[in-house]
């Protein structure tokens, strides 16, 4: 951008006093004074003085000439009132102004000693107010979009919405900020204030595309750029059983370029103290520990890991809500060619509580008080045993079924299961879904491809509601059906060696503790971010469209959008009103269960856009960059900008030491 300067005047027919400036010139050069003879009888003394006299009086006189002439040509300047601007802060001014002040997490962060950068921020914005005329029409916006942009404020007014606003869980990229400004169709000044974060590399690519508005980013730097927190946390098996001991797996990073030690972790569960441990982070390392946990409260548990450190200004806390259940009861009816994966699976085995049946010998009372019936390769049913399936999914149980080559299709049409034979292709399974909540916790690495087993695509569910698993094709090899009550999976095959290879997988277990786990309370996610798009609640209950879902912490409560899909209760995570913390899922005023939200880990990190990312943005003519400490300093450069610099003041004191100049001349040579 050209560099230029303009020099205006508030009063430009005062410069027509410089002609003024003639008339000392004139009298200088025709030195008209009055000649007084004198006579006298010797004269070569008298040439002697005058020409010494004549010598030194010459250069005075001009300098007194010059001290003149500056005085009477400042004076003028003064009456005439220089304005100073140049095209590096030259601004038009606008009748609407639009101020978003950053009020995320990360302004919490110190930039003094006393004074962070929320609160310097809050300076600034006051400083843009107080610089435009009391005509000027006020937009405000902040993280958690709580006004709307159509409406305005005047100076008064917008500096009251200032002092209401607090930090928010909420973050924002610019992108999404200038998205929002422009879709409000505002045209006119738009200020900037934040930290400016950085969320992505070409975030700030939308505001030098637009030409429509006038972008005056104000960036606010803090005293250091080290933050820890938490990047994630994970048990070691998804969920707490009775008395038995379980480990919690707490990741902590460092994005900063000072180490971290002795920094106290404290764990609590349902806010009482559990367990405390001192970890040391080196700088832009990461660091693992791991809490014991021996719980025996029933339910869920609302857990919270804390950072104790005095550097840890914001994020220190990690919300988490456990599963704690008793012993799953499983019941196994076995069919005539059944094997024996599933006994040595469940028997012998503290998490589970095993007993098996076949067809011919079943004790209704017993089934009754399962938690999950495997029907493993059964090729009829009874009359006693559908009874007892249908009063047992009616109470919302859960059954999975093995089919068997010999299976009775229409048997399995009582429980409201349409199976049909299928192509008895042989084929390799796809990858699991990672986002399906099913497999919480099942894997460490999702990143990385994993071998699976090939199955026969034997049987096919019609009325599926979702794939758990699924061949390369598309087609399904472990189902859930859609049914009014219960709840009941189905695998596309028997479990022997000719069918599949399933059962000798390492993917056998996990999938299988799932599903019996999952019989017993709904495995819920650890935690969910507030930057995700949904969150997926299993129910123990059917709900119904006109059933009003509400989301409850601390004092507030939220309605998201939401829908039902089989027995999962699907939400839009409404960012702009989350923070981090435990809600309770509400029907009315019936609890449902409780979930945890934590912050995004975007509002977390310490990288930030630098000076001269944004000064290579202000190359363009509608893009300013403006860096202050306060708002008095905002408020002159933005007057030096929008206004100028008056310089009459500086004309006047100048005039003022030359007729001072001219004095002394005078007085003393």
């Amino acid at each position: 951008m050209t560099i230029y300067t303009v020099l205006t005047f508030a009063n430009p027919a005062v410069l027509w006093g410089l002609l003024a400036l003639a008339i000392p010139v004139i009298i200088h050069l025709f030195n008209f004074r009055r000649v007084k003879r004198v006579q006298f009888s010797n004269i070569a003394l008298l040439k002697k003085v005058k020409e010494e006299s004549s010598s030194k009086r010459k250069p005075v006189e001009l300098l007194i000439l010059l001290s003149r002439l500056m005085f009477i040509a400042f004076l003028i300047l003064a009456f005439a009132q220089p304005i100073f601007k140049d095209n590096a802060n030259d601004q038009e001014l606008s009748d609407e102004v639009l101020i978003y002040l950053d009020n995320s997490l990360s302004m919490d962060m110190p930039v003094s000693s006393q004074q962070s950068a929320f609160d310097r921020a809050y300076s600034l914005s006051t400083g843009v107010v107080d610089a435009y005329p009391e005509s000027a029409k006020f937009k405000f916006l902040e993280n958690g979009y709580g006004n709307s942009l159509n409406t305005s404020y005047t100076a008064s007014t917008i500096k009251d919405r200032f002092t209401e606003l607090e930090l928010s869980g909420v973050g924002r990229s610019m992108d999404e900020i200038q998205s929002r400004i422009a879709a409000s169709g505002f045209r006119g000044d738009v200020y900037l204030i934040s930290d400016f974060q950085k969320n992505n590399e070409n975030e700030l690519a939308s505001i030098a595309s637009d030409s429509l508005r006038n972008y005056y980013l104000m960036p606010i730097e803090g005293e250091n750029n080290s933050n820890l927190y938490f990047d994630t946390a994970y048990l070691e098996n998804s969920f707490l059983l009775g008395a038995m001991k379980n480990n919690l797996k707490v990741v902590l990073r460092n994005e900063g370029t000072e180490d971290f030690e002795d920094v106290n972790v404290r764990l609590f569960f349902d806010d009482q103290l559990s367990s405390t441990a001192v970890v040391n982070v080196s700088a832009n390392g990461i660091t693992e520990h791991i809490f014991e946990i021996d719980q025996s409260a029933k339910g869920l548990s609302n857990a919270k890991v804390i950072l104790d450190d005095s550097k840890v200004l914001f994020d220190n806390e990690y919300f988490l809500t456990l599963n704690n259940i008793e012993r799953v009861i499983v019941h196994e009816v076995k069919g005539p060619d059944s094997n024996g994966f599933i006994e040595q699976l469940y028997a012998d085995n503290e998490l589970f509580n095993y007993q098996a049946f076949t067809a011919n010998n079943i004790d209704n009372n017993e089934l009754l008080q399962s938690d999950i019936i495997i029907l493993n390769q059964l090729s009829d049913f009874s009359n006693q045993l559908i009874s007892a399936l249908k009063t047992f999914l009616e109470r919302n149980g859960t059954v999975l079924i093995i089919p068997s080559a010999e299976s009775n299709f229409q048997t399995f049409s009582q429980l409201g299961l349409t199976i049909r034979f299928d192509s008895d292709e042989r084929l390799g399974l796809g990858q699991p879904n990672f986002q399906n909540p099913f497999f919480d916790g099942v894997f460490e690495n999702t990143n990385e491809a994993i071998a699976m087993p090939e199955a026969s695509i034997t049987y096919r569910l019609i009325n599926s509601e979702l794939g758990m698993l699924n061949f390369k094709n598309g087609r399904e090899f472990l189902s859930k059906a859609e049914l009014p009550l219960g709840n009941a999976y189905v695998f596309s095959s028997d479990f022997s060696a000719e069918a599949t290879s399933f059962p000798s997988h390492s993917l056998f277990v996990p999938v299988m503790y799932k599903l019996a786990l999952g019989s017993k309370v709904n495995l819920s996610k650890l935690y969910y971010l507030t930057d995700e798009q949904t969150m997926v609640y299993p129910l123990e209950e059917n709900l119904t469209a006109n059933d009003i879902i509400t989301l409850s912490g601390g004092e507030s409560i939220i309605t998201p959008d939401q829908r039902i899909s089989g027995k999962n209760l699907i939400m839009e995570i409404p960012k702009d009103e989350l923070s981090a913390g435990h809600y309770t899922i509400m029907k009315g005023e019936i609890e449902l269960g409780t979930i945890a939200f934590n912050q995004s880990k975007a509002e977390s990190s310490v990288e930030r856009h630098s000076i001269d990312e944004l000064e290579t943005l202000a190359q363009a003519k509608n893009i300013n960059v403006i860096q202050a400490e306060d708002g008095i300093e905002v408020n002159r450069e933005l007057t030096a900008g929008i206004k100028g610099i008056n310089l009459w003041k500086y004309a006047l004191m100048l005039g003022l030491l030359f007729l001072f100049a001219e004095v002394i001349l005078i007085r003393y040579l």
